[in-house]
């Protein structure tokens, strides 16, 4: 099996500068955002969003949103329960949206031979990003929620995201089985920081 290209991409704060008009998603929704929704987020304070770029490129390929949330404590499951004090409700960060550019993805994997596995870079990015601000503001959660694909999305390749974040340690809430968090006490001995 191919090893993950090495690549050279960065991460960094979204700005009306940034280029989203080549981005391509199977879910109708991730491409919709980052066209046209996200310079309201950022611009109202409502989500931050943090994108990937190729360096000297403004050309988006791939994003998230980070945005605060609060979680019922009765929601949680009983083990993450157990780690947090017992407030009515436990601060949270909120994952709104991860998206990669499908075309661009899929052009580096016919070039290297190999899955550019760019939602994991993210979702990395994303987990300490989150963890070094939960120093700053306290979050004891970081939440996402697994928008299901419609049947239509599911027929052009659109797969089931709540896998892919199972697969890194995300447990779904007791009431929203769609719904999955990380503690970040988890993400801290993952990514062995204090």
């Amino acid at each position: 099996m191919p090893e993950t290209p090495k690549l050279s991409l960065a991460i960094a704060p979204w700005s009306k500068e940034h280029d989203a008009s080549q981005f391509t998603s199977d879910l109708a929704s991730i491409k919709k955002y980052i066209q046209e929704q996200a310079h309201r987020d950022v611009s109202s304070y409502t989500s931050s969003i943090f994108v990937l770029t190729e360096p000297a490129s403004m050309v988006i390929r791939g994003y998230y949103s980070l945005s605060s949330l609060s979680i019922i404590f009765a929601e949680l499951p009983e083990k993450v329960q157990k780690k947090l004090p017992r407030y009515r409700e436990t601060s949270a960060i909120l994952l709104g949206r991860l998206g990669v550019d499908k075309d661009y993805s899929r052009r580096l994997q016919e070039e290297s031979g190999a899955k550019p596995r760019l939602g994991e870079l993210l979702l990395a990015d994303a987990q300490i990003r989150c963890l070094k601000n939960s120093k700053d503001v306290g979050s004891a959660l970081l939440v996402i929620d697994a928008e299901m694909p419609t049947p239509e999305e599911h027929l052009y390749g659109a797969l089931d995201p709540l896998p892919f974040y199972a697969r890194y340690g995300f447990v779904p809430l007791t009431a929203n089985p769609r719904r999955v968090i990380k503690s970040m006490r988890a993400i801290a001995a993952e990514f062995k920081t204090a």
